[in-house]
């Protein structure tokens, strides 16, 4: 699907602003977006989605309401470790030290840490500030050792009829049988929480068996047990008085998480279950993001090669239940910026789109993208020119360079002010390191100091290259020489696309490659007229 056949598919007005009527109907003074994670394995895009971005879109536009409006992001640490990431390369003997423990009390894997939640969410605390969002990061763990969940666990274990039979009738789960008690025990002996079964409740304490051999009597209270996943949710929206929740779509298939945690608010808890909408993965080559897998950006990698705002803009312009196909090793990259920038021209009234509607919809998804208010004036590049340059000069030692090619092929003003030229430095770094760690080799250029000797032309060829030659010394702008090279081909019956190739293999040492107008003023147009040249003349 194209770019503006997806912008078409949009709706009038920004998902999160429908989202945000449906909880302001709820006539409250303040309200509460929430995610939770469980820190398994590396924290990343795809888990930041769902679980940050979704609640906290409908934040800001509930905020933009003059609402007070908070937003909690539970680390679910009170989870147990029940896989190891491939990427750690932790050899399988080695596996018992972490499994069965909760994450909270687990080793780290990774040197410098306290705990396997600590190595997890240290990558979380550090960089979501730096894309706009503020969060009241809570412990699961935590809140269970300092009793806040106390009361809930006890109404739990007294209600487990009714939670067995609320969650059996909308499952159809076979684990919800007779005699279940939805609570797990921290293992007084082997310290694991994965392993033990409780097999009574008596009003005070449960009695529980372990894996390990270990059985026993203990207060389920201040940290010592869990509630079970669908309880333990249930119990969290009740505690911080949740009013919207996203997670992942798997959460929402018929008799899941979901369906039950609803269910047992309203028939069991008595209470008002918050306004959740499931949220698609990101998929890197169709498959979903995992962190235990390792096929993931994580938020520094984004920061390393893209602004905050562009993942914004991603959050932003779809919908929650669009499924994000996206990598940095291909082209999707270059269109999502692509699409970033025409939705900046657009707010800056220099493109419209296909409809007024669509037209003031883009401009309000640039303003949400925006951590801070917009600049006067646009400052653009195309990003494969911005790669390419980025190759050319260092941005730190060669800013000055780089800025006047940007003037000359008039994709950037005169007159820049100390604050923009910091803005492109920005993006000429980041540019750099995506070409240097993440993009396809058809981005990567470098010029062949010595024109290839095994390549030949033809009589045609020749005169062609030598034509485009002098057009490129001519020409003013990158576009121009790309429509010189057509024409000067088709006027010596030449396929456009061989003179392209023939000046790929002579400049690169490639049969493809950017733009030849970009590579022009990247390189220098006399250095790429002087090589045609040369080539004009090989016979």
């Amino acid at each position: 699907m194209s770019t503006l056949q997806k912008e078409k598919n949009l709706e009038s007005r920004p998902w999160a602003e429908e989202v945000a009527d449906q909880v302001l109907k709820r006539k409250q003074k303040s309200f509460v977006c929430e995610g939770m994670w469980t820190p398994s394995g590396f924290f990343h895009i795809g888990n930041a989605r769902p679980e940050i971005f979704t609640p906290y879109a409908v934040k800001k536009a509930i905020e933009e309401r003059k609402k007070p409006v908070q937003q909690n992001f539970i680390i679910d640490d009170f989870d147990a470790v029940r896989k190891i990431p491939e990427d750690l390369n932790i050899p399988e003997k080695q596996h018992e030290k972490y499994l069965g423990f909760p994450c909270a009390t687990a080793p780290s894997p990774i040197p410098g840490y306290t705990s396997w939640a600590e190595a997890f969410t240290s990558n979380i605390r550090k960089f979501i500030p730096q894309f706009g969002v503020k969060l009241n990061i809570t412990s699961a763990f935590e809140t269970y050792k300092k009793g806040k969940f106390n009361d809930l666990i006890v109404f739990s274990l007294n209600h487990s009829k009714e939670i067995v039979q609320v969650w059996s009738q909308v499952s159809g789960s076979e684990k919800a049988t007779k005699g279940f008690v939805p609570i797990q025990i921290l293992c007084e002996k082997c310290k694991r929480i994965y392993y033990t079964n409780v097999t009574k409740w008596d009003g005070k304490k449960v009695s529980y068996e372990c894996d390990c051999g270990q059985k026993g009597t203990v207060s389920p209270l201040n940290g010592n047990a869990k509630l079970h996943w669908r309880v333990h949710w249930a119990a969290h929206w009740i505690l911080n008085k949740v009013d919207f929740e996203s997670a992942g779509k798997d959460h929402f298939s018929k008799g899941g998480s979901v369906d039950v945690g609803q269910a047992l608010m309203k028939e069991v808890f008595k209470k008002k279950p918050p306004i959740q909408v499931p949220t698609e993965f990101i998929q890197i080559g169709g498959a979903k993001m995992s962190g235990s897998v390792g096929n993931v950006i994580n938020l520094e990698q984004w920061l390393e090669v893209a602004s905050p705002e562009l993942f914004r803009f991603l959050n932003f312009s779809y919908k929650p239940n669009s499924v994000i196909e996206f990598s940095l090793t291909d082209n999707s990259f270059i269109l999502l910026n692509d699409r970033f920038d025409r939705c900046e021209r657009i707010y800056y009234d220099l493109e419209e789109a296909e409809t007024k509607s669509m037209t003031q919809k883009l401009k309000r998804v640039y303003e949400l993208s925006l951590i801070e208010k917009p600049g006067k004036r646009i400052l653009q590049v195309h990003y494969p020119f911005l790669a390419n340059i980025a190759q050319l000069f260092d941005p730190k030692k060669q800013l000055e360079q780089a800025l006047e090619i940007f003037i000359q092929t008039k994709h950037l003003p005169k007159g820049l002010s100390t604050k923009e030229k910091g803005i492109l430095q920005q993006k000429l770094e980041r540019a750099q390191n995506w070409v240097n760690n993440w993009a396809p080799e058809s981005y990567k250029i470098s010029f062949l100091e010595t024109m290839p000797s095994e390549v030949s032309f033809s009589p045609e060829q020749r005169k062609t290259l030598d034509e485009i030659s002098r057009a490129i010394l001519k020409e003013k702008t990158p576009e121009a020489i790309q429509k010189a090279i057509f024409d000067i081909s088709r006027n010596n019956t030449i396929e456009p696309k061989q003179s392209f190739k023939a000046i790929y293999q002579i400049v690169l040492g490639k049969k493809f490659g950017p733009k030849v107008g970009n590579l022009a003023f990247a390189f220098g147009k006399e250095k790429i007229a002087k090589r045609l040249q040369e080539a004009s003349n090989t016979h």
